[in-house]
């Protein structure tokens, strides 16, 4: 494998340190390939993917690519990137991602999960079960999970052929794939700027539901029925109490096979319908439904999903960061953190994420902000987008008491009181502020 006439087939990914490109890059480099990467944006992953051999380099240049025989690159990549332009120049094929990772995929029984929210913890407790059933799955994961040796990749068995991966449904061309078994967690109209319109988003998820073979739907949302359904209110696997006791949860169930109970180690509703998803698939295609629920019993949570990355006891002081960056998500996270912490003041720092994003949720991310007890909320990380006159500010403004926080490095003067959980919330670079935060905490 990666060997033509006993020589090393030659690939190069251009932004080789993004979630999706490392995965890639790392099966390419595991099924013997020669794999090489260019990223000016020194990260964990570009790190870590020179730590196994992969050469990265840190910035775009035409001669990166001498010798190579593919260059995969995602539609981000301007044309007047030289590498691209040295690719075009010496006739190198080039691969858009999405296509690169179908080709990897088709040798495989797979297992998709796609949707608005909750894909990433749904990848993640999909893996987790599988691995603990023996399937010895590959793992493609939008996130770093402990359970993974390779953070957002595992490197499964040959003889089962099963792999695991998350698809991301913010561009077309998610509907090409052509999963054996298909998870669908939820559809909100989220990333509508990259579809010509709200047609075109919801035809994409119907192509795709065509091109797989057993598909798994939300049944309260109503949109699609699949092969099998879950959900609060119906569905084939429907959820009918929850006791939350700290971050362990106990969740009763009613399925095919009459009421169960499924025991999860990890807190919120929405992690018990993310499990209930999962639970639903599995038990449905062949797995015994009790050694699916006794699966979850070491679960984890992906990466920046409720992740307590601070907790000084004797202060009662925590904090925790979290992805979430639709206004559903930070709804769930908020109400989450109550249930877990029901005694405690409950701070949040929000990062907006994306301007169309905070054009479209605006009045919603107002709304749901105010389950904290207090809130800050920081300018908007743009992800490539153009400002186009907005700014976080418009979400302040409509709540009381809200702070503006417009540069993040005034985040380091907030003063931490003690029985307060602060929640550092979105997908943007959040994280590095509050990890220099613990720092400064961890020696005080």
């Amino acid at each position: 494998m990666g060997f033509e006439n006993g020589k090393r087939e030659k690939i190069h990914f251009i932004g080789v340190g993004g979630i999706g490109m490392s995965a890639q890059a790392m099966h390419e480099h595991f099924t013997g390939k020669e794999v090489s990467g260019s990223d000016p944006y020194s990260s964990e992953r570009t790190q870590y993917l020179r730590s196994l051999g992969i050469k990265v380099y840190d910035k775009h240049e035409e001669t990166n690519v001498e010798g190579v025989d593919e260059v995969v690159m995602t539609p981000a990549i301007p044309k007047d990137n030289p590498e691209y332009v040295a690719a075009i120049k010496n006739n190198i094929k080039i691969t858009m991602r999405i296509d690169h990772f179908r080709r990897i995929l088709e040798p495989f029984k797979g297992f998709a999960v796609t949707g608005t929210d909750g894909k990433s913890t749904t990848t993640s407790m999909l893996a987790n079960s599988l691995i603990n059933l023996g399937a010895d799955p590959y793992v493609f994961l939008g996130a770093l999970h402990n359970k993974l040796e390779h953070g957002n990749y595992r490197k499964g068995s040959e003889e089962t052929k099963v792999v695991v991966y998350e698809l991301d449904e913010s561009q077309p061309g998610f509907e090409q794939f052509c999963p054996d078994y298909l998870i669908i967690t939820n559809i909100r109209e989220d990333h509508l700027e990259n579809y010509r319109d709200l047609e075109h988003y919801y035809s994409c998820f119907e192509t795709l539901i065509k091109n797989s073979k057993f598909v798994v739907t939300f049944a309260d949302e109503g949109k699609y029925k699949g092969h099998a359904t879950f959900g609060l209110y119906s569905g084939d696997f429907k959820m009918v109490e929850r006791k939350q006791e700290g971050f362990r949860q106990i969740v009763t169930i009613i399925t095919p096979w009459g009421e169960k109970k499924l025991f999860l180690p990890v807190p919120g509703y929405h992690n018990a319908l993310n499990a209930l998803a999962v639970v639903t698939l599995l038990s449905s295609v062949g797995y015994n439904i009790d050694d699916v629920l006794n699966s979850f019993h070491d679960f984890t949570l992906p990466g920046r999903r409720f992740n307590v990355s601070y907790d000084n006891p004797s202060r009662k002081l925590t904090i925790v960061d979290d992805y979430a960056h639709t206004a559903e998500e930070v709804e769930v996270l908020l109400k989450t953190a109550k249930e877990v912490y029901p005694d405690r003041k409950v701070v949040v720092i929000f990062q907006p994420h994306r301007y169309t994003r905070l054009k479209r949720e605006a009045e919603r991310f107002s709304k749901v902000l105010q389950l904290a007890d207090e809130i800050y909320v920081t300018e908007v990380y743009g992800a490539f987008e153009s400002k186009n006159g907005a700014s976080a500010r418009k979400i302040v403004e409509s709540i009381p008491k809200a702070i503006f926080v417009e540069q993040l490095d005034e985040l380091k003067n907030l003063k931490f009181e003690d029985g307060a959980v602060y929640m550092f919330v979105g997908a943007g670079d959040i994280y590095n502020v509050s990890q220099e935060i613990i720092k400064v905490l961890s020696v005080q």
